[in-house]
């Protein structure tokens, strides 16, 4: 069972420490993604990120709220830069099936 906890963690994990295989557990292999600077299935959710990750530029995201029912998962967090500054609002929704996110879209919303 998908729990706020278990979002919790895989977004510090993945996200924030680049663990990619935190991908493994949550992620299906066959993930349908609906941003199109991300390809699809969990391949291409780790892809995309190892990418981000490599580049050098510094990447940290904090979560404000999630909302979790048994189908789908609202994510709503900041991207941060070193000083702990919003550098963008983000919402991620996530469907759920079989106890992993099967289907992802999101909307950023930039600072300038």
């Amino acid at each position: 069972m998908i729990t706020k906890q278990t979002i919790m963690d895989f977004y510090d994990a993945f996200f924030n420490h680049q663990q990619c295989d935190a991908a493994d557990s949550l992620i299906a292999e066959n993930y349908r993604q609906h941003n199109p600077g991300v390809g699809q299935g969990r391949v291409g959710l780790v892809k995309a990120f190892e990418a981000k990750f490599s580049s050098g530029e510094y990447f940290h995201l904090e979560v404000d709220q999630i909302v979790l029912d048994e189908a789908f998962a609202a994510v709503f967090l900041r991207s941060v830069d070193e000083q702990q500054r919003t550098k963008a609002h983000v919402v991620d929704l996530y469907r759920i099936s079989g106890n992993q996110f099967v289907e992802h879209w999101d909307y950023f919303d930039r600072r300038k």
